[in-house]
């Protein structure tokens, strides 16, 4: 019996493993890494923006401000139907102001583009289906918490949206809550069949899946799906929160990912049951329960610490960017301060000197005009008193000779003793 259950299972997981596109789907734990030591979603993914691979989640963007991020797979589908479904996280601190969700995109970009609509371009060949958790009161009508966009590589934003396709859903979790736990998550199931498309919504992870949106027809290129990757993007803009991708799970057929949930659902928790075959085997199972509980909370807690962390982490870089910042215009200030002096010292002894310098040049003129308008009234008199002098003694022209040298050499020797006590008080 216990053979027979063993082969079973063996040829479910066989069928499982054949109908899943690993290519296209991601789970924690991520242990693989880079040669620089980073971790990976995996071989078949690429990275971008603010994007952060953690042990048990991938993170889009943290709980701030001005952030994106996004994930892309490195392969097409190759199928033209498909089944998908993500498992997501999108929490923070904000209690009624947040934003502003993660994008879904099953298009024929080979790579992420920048664009307005969650990080991503408005302009693509697929579908995008958007959880959106900020609403615009500007257009509050036409809010959906998950929008259905669909675009022929033609259409606008406003285009796509003018027809709302989308349903109600709270994907939202307040981290600011006693109740809340990492257990807390939201999930998605995309249905792809040719040009049709249906979308599920499991907004708490109960297991309940909940109808969102069926389109029966597209109106895309025939087998567009085939050529289609996948991506997942995220942004925050002045409100914010973290966007967490826990898993994806990528089927080509249905049938299959639906078996594939319930055997989840029914093994949730559990590493391993033995078979129920008599009153040994109960008790083994109660041994088995017991240690499958353990286990699972201890990867509860793991998955907990993590997510602490990281938010811890974030917090701490946040810290240093802002000390940085103010480092930098500290000293910038402090330059343009040590500037401003500079200047202002300079231009001030400049002006000061200036100053000075002409004020000495006008007392030095004004004393040398006052020296020769003396000398000139000397002169002047000598030479008056020697007229009358020589009317009255014509012959003797000597004394009047000495007494004009007398004079000269008595007004060379004050300007020049003049001429030294403006040098020594360093005013020449």
């Amino acid at each position: 019996m216990l053979v027979h259950t063993i082969i079973a299972a063996l040829c479910m997981l066989c069928l499982s493993t054949a109908e899943k596109i690993d290519h296209l789907s991601f789970k924690a734990p991520f242990e693989e890494t880079d040669v620089s030591g980073q971790r990976l979603v995996g071989g078949g993914w690429k990275t971008s923006g603010t994007t952060v691979v953690n042990k048990n989640f991938v993170r889009l963007t943290p709980d701030r401000q001005s952030k994106k991020g996004s994930v892309w797979s490195k392969r097409p589908l190759g199928v033209a139907s498909f089944s998908t479904v993500l498992q997501f996280r999108i929490s923070g601190q904000g209690k009624t102001f947040f934003g502003d969700g993660i994008a879904l995109w099953i298009t024929q970009s080979s790579y992420h583009a920048d664009g307005i609509i969650h990080g991503s371009a408005e302009k693509f060949v697929g579908v995008g289906v958007i959880f959106d958790t900020f609403k615009n009161t500007e257009n509050i009508a036409a809010h959906r918490d998950v929008t259905i966009l669909v675009n022929d590589g033609s259409k606008t934003y406003e285009m796509m949206t003018k027809d709302v396709l989308g349903c109600a859903a709270k994907v939202r979790y307040h981290a600011g809550r006693d109740d809340f736990s990492v257990t807390d998550s939201s999930r998605a199931k995309i249905v792809v069949e040719g040009n049709r498309l249906h979308v599920f919504i499991d907004a708490a992870n109960t297991g309940e899946w909940e109808n969102c949106v069926a389109v029966d027809d597209l109106a895309l290129p025939q087998n567009w799906a085939s050529r289609a990757y996948i991506g997942l993007s995220a942004t925050t803009g002045a409100l914010a929160d973290n966007h967490d991708l826990l898993s994806l799970k990528t089927y080509s057929d249905l049938a299959v990912l639906e078996h594939d949930e319930r055997v989840a659902e029914a093994t949730k928790g559990q590493s391993f049951v033995l078979p129920d075959e008599g009153t040994l085997f109960d008790r083994l199972n109660a041994v088995s329960d017991v240690v499958n509980k353990l286990i699972a909370t201890l990867e509860t807690q793991d998955h907990h610490v993590e997510h602490e962390l990281a938010a811890v982490k974030d917090h701490i870089n946040n810290l240093l960017g802002k000390i940085n910042s103010r480092e930098d215009k500290s000293e910038m200030r402090i330059e343009n301060l040590e500037s401003l002096v500079k200047k202002e010292v300079a231009g001030s002894l400049e002006s000061r000197l200036s100053a000075l310098e002409l004020q000495m040049k006008g007392t030095v003129e004004k004393k040398m005009l006052n020296i020769e308008t003396s000398l000139d009234r000397k002169m002047s008199r000598l030479q008056t008193q020697a007229d009358e002098y020589g009317k009255e003694n014509a012959g003797s022209w000597k004394i009047p000779f000495f007494i004009l040298v007398a004079v000269v050499i008595a007004a060379g020797v004050a300007l020049y003793m003049f001429y030294e006590r403006m040098r020594k008080m360093h005013l020449l």
